[in-house]
């Protein structure tokens, strides 16, 4: 009897707030994130097959290559080697999140694939010991292993799941323009910044600290792509807006409502990319929406 088909949800990441160090001596920076994560994104499908096999559908993944060196492929082999089984999978990825929009599309998607093929291969593993594994593959895919609301911290291997955080209606827009994360990085070094010096706690009022913390990319992100300062002009003038920022390193920026109506009526609004989304909280452990 063939083993049952696994799919795993794998939804986009949104820095709420980014706080950026100067380079370490190993060339990353160190940094201090608040993330969350949407109701919207892509999706792992795993099914049986002798190989590693990876096929992809959607209008996103048109941008992507299916070779060794896509991110699903190279989560799938690493999580076969770390655990020494001689196993297959055909991985279907079907693609929503833009590529190279700021909202960690593929490692969301990596992470979906360890999470997918730890059941699909009847592993045990636990969502830590997967995060482990998940930072040999990008800074962002550990926070992407538990998806739930977090601080990030180092390089991204640091993460603290939060128990009590509110959820939100939000608004995640894209202008179309590409951006780099690496040039990114390249503009916000030349202003020689200083040694990362983290967020203070949250606190009670969650949006008045959200409010009070910056992303510290946005600034060289629209000096390299000025369309990005216009999305979030637009943003900022819509109603009831309680925040509008950019998402890590762009180009994709959002703005989080209180009411579901407005938010549904700016995505419609917004000439190109635009989906309304909930941001996910959680309470007494569980996740809220």
């Amino acid at each position: 009897m063939s083993a049952p088909d696994i799919t795993e949800f794998a939804p986009a990441k949104v820095n709420l707030t980014l706080r950026v160090g100067k380079p370490r001596s190993d060339g990353y920076h160190p940094l201090d994130s608040l993330v969350v994560f949407a109701d919207w994104g892509d999706e792992i499908t795993v099914r049986e097959s002798d190989a590693i096999i990876l096929s992809m559908s959607g209008e996103a993944s048109r941008e992507l290559a299916v070779d060794g060196d896509n991110l699903v492929s190279r989560a799938a082999c690493a999580l076969r080697e770390a655990a020494g089984v001689d196993a297959g999978a055909m991985i279907n990825l079907h693609k929503e999140i833009p590529v190279a929009a700021g909202l960690g599309g593929g490692s969301a998607d990596a992470a979906a694939t360890l999470r997918a093929l730890n059941r699909f291969w009847n592993l045990g593993w636990s969502l830590d010991r997967l995060a482990q594994l998940a930072i040999t593959l990008g800074a962002d895919v550990p926070a992407c292993i538990y998806s739930r609301p977090l601080r990030m911290r180092s390089k991204g291997e640091w993460v603290e799941v939060l128990d009590d955080f509110p959820s939100f209606r939000a608004v995640i827009i894209n202008p179309g323009v590409p951006v780099s994360t690496a040039q990114i990085f390249r503009k916000f070094d030349a202003n020689q910044p200083a040694a990362l010096v983290e967020a203070p706690p949250i606190g009670k009022d969650v949006l008045a600290w959200l409010t009070r913390e910056p992303n510290d990319l946005e600034a060289p992100a629209k000096r390299t792509q000025p369309e990005i300062g216009v999305a979030l002009d637009w943003l900022s003038q819509q109603d009831c807006v309680k925040l509008a920022r950019m998402s890590g390193s762009g180009a994709s920026c959002f703005a989080l409502f209180e009411d579901s109506g407005n938010s549904r009526q700016v995505a419609e609004d917004y000439p190109h990319f635009a989906v309304e989304v909930g941001l996910a909280g959680v309470r007494g452990g569980s996740l809220i929406w």
